[in-house]
């Protein structure tokens, strides 16, 4: 487990075993990839590194997840984790062609209609079919709520060019907010929603504690995630919106006393988390298997992030 983590402190709570064997996930695993190198997203030679680094963060926090809808988170998070990678290279440089790639991605999100008479960038043509599969069998308001989710999530890739290009930084705020959407945990969220094939309830989806509950989610697991990747972000040439790097910069602090400050932010977090958490389900008991999905999404990617080999080469 990394050392930043601290893992006694950090360590998550007792989740419930997978019904799941290893052969099934496995067997979903394969697909994704056969998936992947069909959509021109990966070249087969890149499959042995890509299958250590990510099928297991989705094993791990959705230990319910099966048949389809496993294959469908599968291939989100994959799709995004090439997407965010893309922004490590040029791409991320240029605000010209981080529009040219994020803009067609946001039409579809407005107009999901066919293909454009021209060729579409693979990762674009693969976001048609991802959001065609999440959206479809699911109501209006979910649709609406999961776009406006997924916009706010992909124009950060768009912020983050603009600043690197400019050569400015965001400050710690504003890093905050473009962490808390770029890591793609409020489309996750929603995910629950989907996999489970109903919307939570309405009266809890209205609740000011679900939307501190769930910002928290996405703070926490955003945090942890930048304790587990420092290491590799800091060997990168361009400017990062890790939160130990931002604190550093912003506040003067050593890489140790940043790391310290995000460490007792997750702990903070978890706790306020779970303080909400007993207050929503005593007022929704039906929807735990919505509250609880939040725990074990933060659980699965501590358990992830800190063995991976995506950092852990």
């Amino acid at each position: 487990m990394n050392s930043l983590l601290h893992a006694a402190e950090l360590a998550p709570k007792k989740r419930n075993c997978s019904p799941r064997s290893p052969e099934e996930f496995e067997a979903a695993v394969t697909r994704h990839t056969a998936w992947a190198v069909g959509r021109h997203l990966l070249a087969p030679k890149d499959i042995p590194h890509y299958r250590l680094a990510l099928p297991d963060l989705i094993g791990h926090a959705y230990p319910r997840a099966r048949g389809p809808e496993l294959d469908l988170l599968l291939d989100i998070l994959g799709w995004f984790t090439i997407l965010d990678d893309r922004f490590d290279g040029p791409v991320g440089h240029r605000p010209k062609d981080a529009h040219a790639l994020i803009d067609p991605l946001l039409g579809i999100l407005r107009y999901p209609g066919p293909p454009a008479i021209a060729p579409e960038d693979p990762l674009v043509a693969a976001w048609r079919d991802l959001w065609h599969r999440q959206a479809g069998p699911m109501p209006d308001t979910w649709r609406h709520r999961a776009a406006a989710e997924w916009q706010a999530c992909l124009t950060t890739f768009l912020a983050e060019t603009h600043h690197r290009a400019g050569g400015t930084t965001p400050d710690l705020s504003e890093t905050a907010l473009l962490r808390r959407h770029a890591s793609c945990l409020y489309p996750f969220m929603n995910m629950l929603e989907r996999v489970r094939g109903t919307e939570a309830p309405a009266l809890l989806l209205a609740e000011p504690a679900l939307y501190r509950l769930r910002a928290y989610t996405a703070d926490a697991a955003t945090l942890i995630n930048d304790l587990c990747s420092l290491k590799r972000e800091e060997g990168l040439p361009a400017v990062q919106f890790n939160m130990v790097m931002t604190l550093q910069r912003t506040h003067g602090l050593s890489r140790k006393q940043a790391v310290q400050v995000v460490r007792t932010r997750v702990r903070r977090l978890r706790d306020d988390s779970e303080v909400l958490r007993g207050h929503l389900l005593r007022r929704h008991p039906a929807a735990g298997w919505y509250l609880n999905g939040t725990r074990d999404m933060v659980d699965g990617l501590h358990v992830w992030a800190g063995t991976s080999r995506r950092y852990h080469p």
